[in-house]
Protein backbone atom coordinates (compact mmCIF):
# COMPACT_ATOMS: atom_id res chain seq x y z
CA UNK A 1 0.00 0.00 0.00
CA UNK A 2 0.89 3.25 -0.67
CA UNK A 3 2.60 5.18 2.63
CA UNK A 4 -0.60 7.34 3.84
CA UNK A 5 -0.20 11.06 6.07
CA UNK A 6 -0.66 10.52 9.68
CA UNK A 7 -3.04 13.19 11.09
CA UNK A 8 -2.89 12.30 14.35
CA UNK A 9 0.69 12.51 15.43
CA UNK A 10 4.07 15.01 14.37
CA UNK A 11 3.68 18.63 13.43
CA UNK A 12 -0.08 19.40 12.89
CA UNK A 13 0.85 22.10 9.69
CA UNK A 14 2.99 19.85 7.79
CA UNK A 15 0.62 16.86 8.25
CA UNK A 16 -2.26 19.00 7.26
CA UNK A 17 -0.44 20.62 3.77
CA UNK A 18 0.72 16.50 3.07
CA UNK A 19 -2.71 16.00 3.25
CA UNK A 20 -4.50 18.82 1.49
CA UNK A 21 -2.07 19.33 -1.61
CA UNK A 22 -2.34 16.25 -3.09
CA UNK A 23 -6.13 16.79 -2.59
CA UNK A 24 -5.92 19.99 -3.97
CA UNK A 25 -4.50 19.17 -7.03
CA UNK A 26 -6.72 16.48 -7.82
CA UNK A 27 -9.58 18.91 -7.17
CA UNK A 28 -7.67 21.46 -9.74
CA UNK A 29 -7.56 18.62 -12.15
CA UNK A 30 -10.56 17.69 -11.89
CA UNK A 31 -11.69 21.49 -12.59
CA UNK A 32 -9.90 21.54 -15.57
CA UNK A 33 -12.51 19.51 -17.41
CA UNK A 34 -14.81 21.85 -17.07
CA UNK A 35 -12.15 24.79 -17.96
CA UNK A 36 -10.70 22.87 -20.60
CA UNK A 37 -14.34 22.75 -22.37
CA UNK A 38 -14.87 26.09 -21.45
CA UNK A 39 -11.70 27.22 -23.43
CA UNK A 40 -11.75 25.12 -26.23
CA UNK A 41 -15.43 25.71 -27.11
CA UNK A 42 -15.35 29.38 -26.84
CA UNK A 43 -12.34 29.14 -29.13
CA UNK A 44 -13.80 26.96 -31.85
CA UNK A 45 -17.58 27.51 -31.10
CA UNK A 46 -17.49 30.89 -30.32
CA UNK A 47 -20.08 32.97 -27.47
CA UNK A 48 -23.16 30.86 -27.99
CA UNK A 49 -20.80 27.58 -27.25
CA UNK A 50 -19.42 28.98 -24.38
CA UNK A 51 -23.03 30.60 -22.97
CA UNK A 52 -24.44 26.80 -23.97
CA UNK A 53 -22.24 25.08 -21.35
CA UNK A 54 -22.06 27.64 -18.59
CA UNK A 55 -25.90 28.00 -18.85
CA UNK A 56 -26.48 24.73 -17.20
CA UNK A 57 -23.50 24.58 -15.06
CA UNK A 58 -25.12 24.32 -11.67
CA UNK A 59 -27.16 21.44 -12.64
CA UNK A 60 -24.38 19.06 -12.73
CA UNK A 61 -23.33 19.60 -9.22
CA UNK A 62 -27.07 18.79 -7.54
CA UNK A 63 -25.77 15.36 -7.89
CA UNK A 64 -22.39 15.24 -7.53
CA UNK A 65 -23.02 17.96 -4.62
CA UNK A 66 -25.39 15.67 -3.22
CA UNK A 67 -23.10 12.36 -3.31
CA UNK A 68 -20.08 14.45 -1.63
CA UNK A 69 -22.46 15.09 0.86
CA UNK A 70 -22.99 11.30 1.68
CA UNK A 71 -19.22 10.51 1.02
CA UNK A 72 -18.02 13.07 3.51
CA UNK A 73 -20.34 11.26 6.40
CA UNK A 74 -18.87 8.05 5.20
CA UNK A 75 -15.43 9.75 5.70
CA UNK A 76 -16.43 10.52 9.45
CA UNK A 77 -17.65 6.48 10.13
CA UNK A 78 -14.53 5.61 8.26
CA UNK A 79 -12.08 8.16 9.52
CA UNK A 80 -12.38 6.92 13.14
CA UNK A 81 -12.88 3.19 12.15
CA UNK A 82 -9.26 4.15 11.05
CA UNK A 83 -8.08 6.60 13.47
CA UNK A 84 -9.17 3.63 16.61
CA UNK A 85 -7.62 0.75 13.92
CA UNK A 86 -10.92 -1.09 14.24
CA UNK A 87 -11.07 -3.20 11.20
CA UNK A 88 -14.01 -4.89 11.01
CA UNK A 89 -15.52 -1.54 11.66
CA UNK A 90 -13.55 0.19 8.76
CA UNK A 91 -14.46 -2.88 6.59
CA UNK A 92 -18.48 -2.09 7.34
CA UNK A 93 -18.11 1.22 6.53
CA UNK A 94 -16.76 0.80 2.97
CA UNK A 95 -19.12 -1.29 1.76
CA UNK A 96 -21.85 0.08 2.59
CA UNK A 97 -20.62 3.33 1.29
CA UNK A 98 -19.89 1.75 -2.50
CA UNK A 99 -23.21 0.32 -2.15
CA UNK A 100 -24.92 4.14 -1.90
CA UNK A 101 -22.88 4.99 -4.23
CA UNK A 102 -23.68 2.56 -6.98
CA UNK A 103 -26.95 2.94 -6.37
CA UNK A 104 -27.06 6.87 -6.42
CA UNK A 105 -24.31 6.81 -9.48
CA UNK A 106 -27.60 4.42 -11.28
CA UNK A 107 -30.46 7.07 -9.85
CA UNK A 108 -28.55 10.62 -10.89
CA UNK A 109 -27.63 9.47 -14.10
CA UNK A 110 -31.32 7.64 -15.63
CA UNK A 111 -33.15 10.79 -13.96
CA UNK A 112 -30.73 13.73 -15.40
CA UNK A 113 -31.03 12.55 -18.52
CA UNK A 114 -34.83 12.03 -18.54
CA UNK A 115 -35.30 15.67 -16.45
CA UNK A 116 -33.31 17.46 -19.01
CA UNK A 117 -35.95 19.08 -21.21
CA UNK A 118 -37.96 20.21 -17.72
CA UNK A 119 -34.81 20.98 -16.22
CA UNK A 120 -33.58 23.76 -19.36
CA UNK A 121 -37.42 25.05 -19.00
CA UNK A 122 -36.65 25.73 -15.07
CA UNK A 123 -33.32 27.39 -16.07
CA UNK A 124 -34.64 30.22 -18.86
CA UNK A 125 -32.39 28.90 -21.18
CA UNK A 126 -32.58 31.18 -24.10
CA UNK A 127 -33.98 30.12 -27.24
CA UNK A 128 -30.75 30.71 -29.08
CA UNK A 129 -28.68 28.34 -27.29
CA UNK A 130 -31.35 25.94 -26.10
CA UNK A 131 -29.95 22.81 -28.88
CA UNK A 132 -27.09 22.75 -28.19
CA UNK A 133 -27.73 22.94 -24.28
CA UNK A 134 -30.08 19.88 -24.72
CA UNK A 135 -27.51 17.79 -26.41
CA UNK A 136 -25.02 19.02 -23.78
CA UNK A 137 -26.99 17.92 -20.83
CA UNK A 138 -28.05 14.76 -22.07
CA UNK A 139 -24.30 13.31 -23.17
CA UNK A 140 -23.30 14.61 -19.59
CA UNK A 141 -25.83 13.41 -17.56
CA UNK A 142 -25.48 9.60 -19.47
CA UNK A 143 -21.63 9.49 -17.30
CA UNK A 144 -22.82 10.85 -14.03
CA UNK A 145 -22.77 7.26 -12.85
CA UNK A 146 -19.38 7.07 -12.96
CA UNK A 147 -18.65 10.78 -11.97
CA UNK A 148 -20.82 10.00 -8.60
CA UNK A 149 -18.88 6.49 -8.35
CA UNK A 150 -15.27 8.18 -8.55
CA UNK A 151 -16.05 10.92 -5.74
CA UNK A 152 -17.26 8.29 -3.67
CA UNK A 153 -14.35 5.83 -4.01
CA UNK A 154 -11.84 8.37 -3.97
CA UNK A 155 -13.37 9.91 -0.89
CA UNK A 156 -13.01 6.94 1.12
CA UNK A 157 -9.52 6.69 -0.07
CA UNK A 158 -9.20 9.92 1.57
CA UNK A 159 -10.14 9.04 4.68
CA UNK A 160 -7.05 6.40 4.82
CA UNK A 161 -5.08 9.65 4.66
CA UNK A 162 -3.95 8.69 0.96
CA UNK A 163 -4.43 11.88 -1.25
CA UNK A 164 -1.98 10.92 -3.92
CA UNK A 165 -3.24 8.18 -5.83
CA UNK A 166 -6.61 9.54 -6.81
CA UNK A 167 -4.21 12.51 -7.84
CA UNK A 168 -2.51 10.16 -9.73
CA UNK A 169 -5.61 9.40 -11.26
CA UNK A 170 -7.04 12.47 -12.11
CA UNK A 171 -3.72 13.41 -13.49
CA UNK A 172 -4.13 10.40 -15.91
CA UNK A 173 -7.83 11.37 -17.00
CA UNK A 174 -6.80 15.06 -17.58
CA UNK A 175 -4.85 14.49 -19.90
CA UNK A 176 -7.68 11.89 -21.69
CA UNK A 177 -10.30 15.22 -21.44
CA UNK A 178 -7.88 17.52 -23.25
CA UNK A 179 -7.46 15.11 -25.60
CA UNK A 180 -10.90 14.70 -26.52
CA UNK A 181 -11.31 17.92 -26.39
CA UNK A 182 -8.99 18.71 -28.89
CA UNK A 183 -10.20 16.25 -31.07
CA UNK A 184 -13.75 16.38 -31.16
CA UNK A 185 -14.48 20.05 -30.84
CA UNK A 186 -10.85 21.14 -32.58
CA UNK A 187 -10.64 18.71 -35.49
CA UNK A 188 -14.08 17.41 -36.08
CA UNK A 189 -15.80 20.38 -35.00
CA UNK A 190 -19.08 18.47 -32.62
CA UNK A 191 -19.04 21.58 -30.70
CA UNK A 192 -20.41 21.15 -27.07
CA UNK A 193 -21.67 17.60 -27.84
CA UNK A 194 -17.69 16.67 -28.33
CA UNK A 195 -17.10 18.70 -25.07
CA UNK A 196 -19.66 16.50 -23.05
CA UNK A 197 -18.20 13.01 -24.66
CA UNK A 198 -14.59 13.68 -23.82
CA UNK A 199 -14.99 14.79 -20.49
CA UNK A 200 -17.42 11.65 -19.75
CA UNK A 201 -14.89 9.43 -21.58
CA UNK A 202 -12.42 10.47 -18.59
CA UNK A 203 -14.64 10.45 -15.98
CA UNK A 204 -15.41 6.36 -17.07
CA UNK A 205 -11.80 5.60 -16.35
CA UNK A 206 -11.47 7.89 -13.36
CA UNK A 207 -13.97 5.70 -11.96
CA UNK A 208 -12.29 2.39 -13.19
CA UNK A 209 -9.14 3.27 -12.09
CA UNK A 210 -9.79 4.45 -8.65
CA UNK A 211 -11.83 1.29 -7.52
CA UNK A 212 -9.07 -0.79 -8.63
CA UNK A 213 -6.97 1.25 -6.09
CA UNK A 214 -9.31 1.02 -3.51
CA UNK A 215 -9.52 -3.16 -4.30
CA UNK A 216 -5.76 -2.97 -3.39
CA UNK A 217 -5.82 -1.16 -0.56
CA UNK A 218 -7.86 -3.22 1.30
CA UNK A 219 -5.54 -6.24 -0.30
CA UNK A 220 -8.47 -7.49 -2.63
CA UNK A 221 -11.20 -7.62 0.29
CA UNK A 222 -13.45 -5.13 -1.70
CA UNK A 223 -14.84 -8.10 -3.86
CA UNK A 224 -14.85 -11.29 -1.47
CA UNK A 225 -17.02 -13.43 0.94
CA UNK A 226 -18.38 -10.09 2.51
CA UNK A 227 -17.50 -7.90 -0.39
CA UNK A 228 -21.49 -7.71 -1.15
CA UNK A 229 -22.62 -7.29 2.25
CA UNK A 230 -24.50 -4.55 3.30
CA UNK A 231 -24.06 -3.87 6.86
CA UNK A 232 -27.51 -2.01 7.93
CA UNK A 233 -25.74 -0.47 11.04
CA UNK A 234 -23.14 0.80 9.57
CA UNK A 235 -25.68 2.11 6.80
CA UNK A 236 -28.33 3.89 8.88
CA UNK A 237 -24.97 5.55 10.78
CA UNK A 238 -23.55 7.11 6.77
CA UNK A 239 -27.00 8.46 6.16
CA UNK A 240 -27.03 9.64 9.48
CA UNK A 241 -24.15 11.34 9.18
CA UNK A 242 -23.92 11.91 5.42
CA UNK A 243 -27.64 13.19 4.85
CA UNK A 244 -27.46 16.82 6.42
CA UNK A 245 -24.46 16.82 4.32
CA UNK A 246 -25.84 16.06 1.08
CA UNK A 247 -28.74 18.69 1.52
CA UNK A 248 -26.17 21.24 2.86
CA UNK A 249 -23.80 20.41 -0.35
CA UNK A 250 -27.09 20.72 -2.92
CA UNK A 251 -28.81 23.93 -1.54
CA UNK A 252 -25.66 25.53 -3.35
CA UNK A 253 -26.59 24.70 -6.66
CA UNK A 254 -30.29 25.03 -5.47
CA UNK A 255 -29.86 28.51 -4.63
CA UNK A 256 -27.48 28.99 -7.34
CA UNK A 257 -29.46 27.51 -10.12
CA UNK A 258 -32.54 29.83 -8.93
CA UNK A 259 -29.61 32.99 -9.16
CA UNK A 260 -28.14 30.96 -13.11
CA UNK A 261 -31.56 31.38 -14.02
CA UNK A 262 -31.96 35.50 -13.43
CA UNK A 263 -28.47 35.49 -14.94
CA UNK A 264 -29.96 33.64 -18.27
CA UNK A 265 -32.70 36.41 -18.36
CA UNK A 266 -30.12 39.21 -19.12
CA UNK A 267 -28.68 37.71 -22.26
CA UNK A 268 -25.94 35.83 -23.89
CA UNK A 269 -23.17 38.17 -22.84
CA UNK A 270 -23.90 38.50 -19.53
CA UNK A 271 -24.28 34.49 -19.08
CA UNK A 272 -20.71 34.07 -20.58
CA UNK A 273 -19.19 36.55 -18.92
CA UNK A 274 -20.43 34.89 -15.29
CA UNK A 275 -19.42 31.80 -16.68
CA UNK A 276 -15.71 33.33 -17.38
CA UNK A 277 -16.02 34.47 -13.99
CA UNK A 278 -17.28 30.95 -12.14
CA UNK A 279 -13.84 29.83 -14.08
CA UNK A 280 -11.60 32.17 -13.05
CA UNK A 281 -12.83 32.04 -9.30
CA UNK A 282 -12.27 27.73 -9.71
CA UNK A 283 -8.91 28.38 -7.58
CA UNK A 284 -10.51 30.46 -4.70
CA UNK A 285 -13.15 27.10 -4.42
CA UNK A 286 -10.64 24.60 -5.04
CA UNK A 287 -8.30 25.98 -1.81
CA UNK A 288 -11.84 26.69 0.12
CA UNK A 289 -13.34 23.54 -0.56
CA UNK A 290 -10.78 21.56 0.02
CA UNK A 291 -9.73 22.14 3.11
CA UNK A 292 -13.45 21.49 4.54
CA UNK A 293 -13.52 17.44 4.24
CA UNK A 294 -9.30 18.03 4.97
CA UNK A 295 -10.44 19.43 8.03
CA UNK A 296 -13.57 16.62 8.56
CA UNK A 297 -10.75 14.00 8.25
CA UNK A 298 -8.48 15.39 10.41
CA UNK A 299 -10.69 16.19 13.38
CA UNK A 300 -12.58 12.90 12.95
CA UNK A 301 -9.71 11.08 13.19
CA UNK A 302 -7.48 12.44 16.16
CA UNK A 303 -11.16 12.11 18.07
CA UNK A 304 -10.95 8.50 17.03
CA UNK A 305 -7.10 8.46 18.19
CA UNK A 306 -7.96 10.58 21.27
CA UNK A 307 -5.98 12.99 20.33
CA UNK A 308 -8.41 16.10 21.69
CA UNK A 309 -5.63 18.62 22.09
CA UNK A 310 -4.71 17.96 18.34
CA UNK A 311 -8.32 19.35 16.89
CA UNK A 312 -8.88 22.81 17.83
CA UNK A 313 -5.22 23.64 16.98
CA UNK A 314 -5.25 21.85 13.70
CA UNK A 315 -8.33 23.07 12.98
CA UNK A 316 -7.71 27.07 13.32
CA UNK A 317 -4.19 26.47 11.09
CA UNK A 318 -6.07 25.06 8.19
CA UNK A 319 -8.42 27.98 8.28
CA UNK A 320 -6.04 30.58 8.17
CA UNK A 321 -3.88 28.54 6.17
CA UNK A 322 -6.71 28.21 3.77
CA UNK A 323 -7.92 32.06 4.29
CA UNK A 324 -4.43 33.35 3.67
CA UNK A 325 -4.15 31.28 -0.15
CA UNK A 326 -7.60 32.91 -0.78
CA UNK A 327 -6.23 36.31 -0.28
CA UNK A 328 -3.03 36.01 -2.23
CA UNK A 329 -5.17 34.19 -5.36
CA UNK A 330 -8.15 36.94 -5.22
CA UNK A 331 -5.58 39.40 -5.21
CA UNK A 332 -4.04 38.04 -8.42
CA UNK A 333 -7.71 37.90 -10.10
CA UNK A 334 -8.27 41.64 -9.13
CA UNK A 335 -5.32 42.67 -11.19
CA UNK A 336 -5.74 40.35 -13.99
CA UNK A 337 -8.51 39.35 -14.45
CA UNK A 338 -8.87 40.76 -18.10
CA UNK A 339 -5.47 39.49 -19.41
CA UNK A 340 -6.91 35.69 -17.73
CA UNK A 341 -10.17 35.81 -19.25
CA UNK A 342 -9.08 36.51 -22.11
CA UNK A 343 -8.65 32.72 -22.77
CA UNK A 344 -11.72 31.87 -22.62
CA UNK A 345 -13.54 34.01 -25.29
CA UNK A 346 -12.22 34.89 -29.07
CA UNK A 347 -10.88 37.79 -29.71
CA UNK A 348 -14.09 38.67 -31.88
CA UNK A 349 -16.29 38.52 -29.04
CA UNK A 350 -13.44 39.77 -26.56
CA UNK A 351 -14.52 43.77 -26.76
CA UNK A 352 -18.67 42.28 -25.44
CA UNK A 353 -17.42 39.97 -22.49
CA UNK A 354 -13.91 41.29 -20.92
CA UNK A 355 -15.51 44.33 -19.58
CA UNK A 356 -18.25 43.16 -17.95
CA UNK A 357 -15.86 40.07 -16.65
CA UNK A 358 -13.30 42.77 -14.93
CA UNK A 359 -16.55 44.16 -13.43
CA UNK A 360 -17.57 41.43 -11.42
CA UNK A 361 -14.39 40.20 -10.36
CA UNK A 362 -12.83 43.30 -9.42
CA UNK A 363 -16.27 43.30 -6.88
CA UNK A 364 -15.98 40.22 -5.50
CA UNK A 365 -11.93 39.48 -4.93
CA UNK A 366 -11.78 41.97 -1.92
CA UNK A 367 -14.63 39.29 -0.27
CA UNK A 368 -13.53 35.89 -1.12
CA UNK A 369 -11.24 34.97 1.88
CA UNK A 370 -14.77 35.32 4.26
CA UNK A 371 -15.79 31.89 2.24
CA UNK A 372 -12.64 30.31 3.01
CA UNK A 373 -13.71 30.94 6.69
CA UNK A 374 -17.00 29.05 6.28
CA UNK A 375 -15.59 25.69 5.21
CA UNK A 376 -12.99 25.47 6.77
CA UNK A 377 -14.38 25.54 10.27
CA UNK A 378 -18.37 24.08 8.58
CA UNK A 379 -15.75 20.80 7.75
CA UNK A 380 -14.62 20.91 11.41
CA UNK A 381 -17.25 21.08 13.35
CA UNK A 382 -18.40 18.10 11.03
CA UNK A 383 -15.51 15.77 12.08
CA UNK A 384 -16.50 16.90 15.97
CA UNK A 385 -19.85 14.49 14.54
CA UNK A 386 -22.50 17.25 14.32
CA UNK A 387 -23.71 17.60 10.48
CA UNK A 388 -27.12 18.81 11.32
CA UNK A 389 -26.16 22.15 12.74
CA UNK A 390 -23.56 22.78 9.70
CA UNK A 391 -26.29 22.06 7.26
CA UNK A 392 -29.05 24.20 8.66
CA UNK A 393 -26.48 26.99 9.27
CA UNK A 394 -25.79 26.67 5.50
CA UNK A 395 -29.37 27.06 4.65
CA UNK A 396 -29.97 30.10 6.60
CA UNK A 397 -27.18 32.55 5.86
CA UNK A 398 -26.04 31.51 2.33
CA UNK A 399 -28.89 29.28 0.28
CA UNK A 400 -31.96 31.25 2.09
CA UNK A 401 -30.52 34.82 1.83
CA UNK A 402 -29.43 34.46 -1.57
CA UNK A 403 -32.70 32.87 -2.48
CA UNK A 404 -34.62 35.88 -0.35
CA UNK A 405 -32.48 38.37 -2.21
CA UNK A 406 -33.07 37.69 -5.64
CA UNK A 407 -37.13 37.38 -5.07
CA UNK A 408 -37.18 40.49 -2.95
CA UNK A 409 -34.32 43.03 -3.84
CA UNK A 410 -33.21 42.09 -7.31
CA UNK A 411 -36.57 42.89 -8.87
CA UNK A 412 -35.90 46.73 -7.24
CA UNK A 413 -32.75 46.92 -9.21
CA UNK A 414 -32.31 44.40 -12.22
CA UNK A 415 -28.70 44.25 -12.78
CA UNK A 416 -25.99 42.41 -12.40
CA UNK A 417 -24.17 43.92 -10.02
CA UNK A 418 -26.94 43.32 -7.86
CA UNK A 419 -26.84 39.62 -8.07
CA UNK A 420 -22.32 39.84 -7.64
CA UNK A 421 -23.73 42.10 -4.13
CA UNK A 422 -26.09 39.27 -3.20
CA UNK A 423 -23.30 36.61 -3.33
CA UNK A 424 -20.53 38.74 -1.32
CA UNK A 425 -23.24 39.30 1.74
CA UNK A 426 -24.00 35.26 1.63
CA UNK A 427 -19.86 34.83 2.13
CA UNK A 428 -19.70 37.72 5.07
CA UNK A 429 -22.83 36.02 6.81
CA UNK A 430 -21.69 32.30 6.77
CA UNK A 431 -18.23 33.30 7.73
CA UNK A 432 -18.99 34.98 10.84
CA UNK A 433 -21.79 32.09 11.40
CA UNK A 434 -19.65 29.23 10.99
CA UNK A 435 -16.63 30.74 13.26
CA UNK A 436 -18.38 31.50 15.69
CA UNK A 437 -20.13 27.52 15.76
CA UNK A 438 -16.91 26.21 15.52
CA UNK A 439 -15.70 28.40 18.67
CA UNK A 440 -18.40 27.05 20.81
CA UNK A 441 -17.82 23.87 20.16
CA UNK A 442 -14.71 23.43 20.67
CA UNK A 443 -14.73 24.66 23.49
CA UNK A 444 -17.68 22.38 24.36
CA UNK A 445 -15.63 19.23 23.39
CA UNK A 446 -12.61 20.51 25.55
CA UNK A 447 -14.67 20.77 28.52
CA UNK A 448 -16.71 17.11 28.10
CA UNK A 449 -13.29 15.64 27.20
CA UNK A 450 -14.75 14.50 23.54
CA UNK A 451 -18.47 13.41 24.73
CA UNK A 452 -20.08 16.08 22.07
CA UNK A 453 -23.58 15.37 20.85
CA UNK A 454 -23.11 13.17 18.48
CA UNK A 455 -19.78 12.55 18.34
CA UNK A 456 -19.56 9.00 19.76
CA UNK A 457 -21.38 6.09 18.07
Amino acid sequence: MTKKTSLTSGNITSALLAFILPMMLGSLIQQLYSMTDSVIVGQFAGKEGLAAINSVATLFKFPLNFMNGLAAGATILISRAYGAKDGQDLRRSIHAALAVGVVLGVIFTVGGVLATPWLMRAMSIPAEIWEPTRVYCGIYFSGMWAMVLYNMTAGILRAFGDTRRPLYVLILCCVVNIGGDLLLVGVFHMGVAGAAAATVAAQVISAVAVLWLLHRAMDGGLIGKDGAQLQKKKFGEMLQKGMPLAIQSILFPIANSIIQASVNNMGTDAIAAWGICDKLDLLIWLVADSMSPALTTYVAQNIGAGQLGRVKKGAVIGTLMSAGTVAVISLILYIGSGLFGSWFISAEDAGDILPLVVRYMTMMCPFFFFYSFAEGFSGACCGMGNTLTPMITTLTTICLLRVLAIWFILPRYGTMECIVWIYIASWIVAGTAFTGMFLFRSRKLAKQGGALPGAAE
